[in-house]
């Protein structure tokens, strides 16, 4: 919650049109995701202009406007418009500067290329056993994501857990510009954006812009099990605390064990004392999430008795890794959230150690990873090859996933058993019939204990599978099929991607 005169000293110019409320609630760049009693801000994306959208704002409920010319629809209706020159930086200044009137409020920057949302909710579910704590919404997680999210912040919140997400050197920066972190933690280093980083060694760069921003009196906590980002311990003047399976992580996992569809076990050890962890997050890497977590929870004084327990508690966030039933007796597992080669490798896993009941079939339902610019190929490739020998039945929609299929192949992996439903994104009607084929052709071979996961970047839309998968409701219909035509939202701020809030032009 913010006020008027926090927007009025950052914008340096008053309202036309109406009287702005004392208070608001928030604020929104998306005219469907407007709660009355919030600021809307129009935004001009890559894709359309928000100043379309103020008037259904407005109908909406947004209790003021601020935009860079003034709305005829808004003014008809009495409601107040901060006509500025730039929109976004003035909401960003009013966010930095609402966050810094809150000083007794402890800022954790999570960063990384696979896993910051997961490692987000988890700290964020920790530190709520110590004090109210704010945490990023959704992927909220870019240069107005992030504003938004510190324009929620209470003077209750003692803790604000941010993901910080970036595609190019330089915005992980900017964002801690915004919102100067105490405590930065980095997940991995890994093949993402690379159609924007351009290698792998930029965005091992953009990832440690957080552990460089810390102050002296800072803590970086790093994953240790990851090459680089424990290199990221020279970039900072700020204590270190590393987490990881290797003896020589201060937070630390032993003796793992346990089914990893349905969650591991593990001994969770620091400072000298242990204690036993049950998990109910699928997939090894969710060992890795709960050490993170557990790090920041530790750091802030959390017994470690409690953040066993607190890390029991913990569900999976939806679309990324969420187990639903499925027709005819199968097992689903909904992370079509996201992708990148390593998530996707870790899908994989997750399939191939999975307790399977005799007969059932391990399925991997896969889409194309987006934004990999000049290495889409080779990372497609890459998926496939772990795929053959770890899943009986490859599902592949999209148009780089042709690698995928192919890498398979040479691996070993029967032609019979992978499917290809070939698409370009660019042809939405094509892609929808795509991903429609892909959906039927998996329900009319499944069958009790078989296990499906599926998996693939926002873009392609492979939630619309899942939908089409679910078993029937209490009232004998099936999943909706909506989903499956992928319906494009017409006035989206910005270009679809993986983080969906808007970005600048660059």
């Amino acid at each position: 919650m913010f006020t008027r005169d926090e927007l009025l000293a950052e914008a340096g110019a008053g309202a036309i049109g109406g009287v702005l409320p004392l208070r608001f609630a928030g604020g929104a760049v998306d005219s469907r995701a407007v709660r009355r009693g919030e600021m809307f801000v129009a935004l001009c994306g890559e894709r359309t202009d928000g100043h379309r959208f103020i008037g259904a704002a407005v109908r909406a409920g947004a209790a003021a406007v601020l935009c860079a010319r003034p709305d005829q629809d808004a003014l008809a209706r009495g409601v107040p418009q901060v006509v500025v020159p730039d929109p976004l930086d003035v909401l960003q200044r009013l966010a930095r500067e609402h966050l810094r009137r809150q000083p007794a409020t402890t800022v954790i920057a999570i960063t990384g290329s696979n896993g910051k949302t997961s490692v987000k909710d988890a700290t964020a579910s920790l530190l709520e056993h110590l004090a109210p704590t704010l945490k990023t919404a959704g992927n909220l997680n870019t240069e107005t994501g992030l504003p938004l999210t510190l324009l929620r912040l209470d003077p209750e919140h003692r803790f604000a857990v941010l993901e910080m997400g970036a595609q190019w050197v330089g915005e992980i920066t900017t964002l801690c510009r915004i919102a100067p972190p105490d405590l930065a933690v980095v997940t991995v280093v890994g093949p993402e954006h690379l159609e924007f980083f351009g290698s792998l060694a930029n965005v091992a760069e953009g990832e440690s812009e957080a552990v460089a921003a810390l102050a002296a009196d800072g803590v970086a906590i790093l994953n240790d099990d990851d090459t680089a980002v424990r290199a990221m311990a020279k970039r900072t003047r700020a204590r270190v605390l590393t987490y990881g399976h290797r003896p020589a992580a201060d937070v630390r996992a032993l003796r793992v064990s346990g089914d990893p569809l349905r969650g591991l076990r593990f001994t969770l050890l620091y400072a000298g004392q242990q204690t036993r962890v049950r998990l109910n997050i699928p997939g090894a890497h969710a060992v890795t999430t709960a050490l993170a977590a557990a790090a920041v929870a530790l750091n802030r004084g959390m017994a470690l008795q409690a953040v066993a327990a607190g890390l029991g508690e913990i569900r999976p966030a939806k679309r990324r890794g969420e187990i639903k039933p499925g027709l005819n007796g199968a097992t689903l597992v909904d992370d079509s959230y996201n992708a990148n080669r390593q998530s996707a490798e870790a899908a994989v896993a997750l399939l191939r150690g999975a307790k399977v009941p005799a007969g059932g079939r391990r399925w991997f339902v896969f889409g194309d990873m987006l934004e990999l610019g000049t290495y889409a190929r080779e990372e497609h490739a890459a998926v496939g090859s772990v795929a053959a020998g770890a899943v009986d039945e490859l599902v592949l929609v999209g148009t780089d996933v042709r690698a995928t299929a192919e890498a398979a192949i040479q691996a070993g992996m029967p032609a019979s058993q992978i499917h290809l439903f070939s698409a370009s994104l660019a042809d939405a009607a094509a892609l929808a019939s795509a991903r429609r084929q892909a959906a039927a052709a998996v329900r009319a071979s499944l069958r009790a204990g078989d296990l499906v996961l599926v998996k693939g970047s926002l873009g392609v839309g492979m939630d619309a599978i899942v939908a089409v998968l679910q078993e029937r409701d209490e009232d004998g219909c099936e999943a909706s099929h909506a989903a499956a035509g992928g319906d494009a939202h017409a006035h989206e701020p910005a270009r679809q991607t993986d983080h969906t809030a808007t970005r600048r032009v660059r």
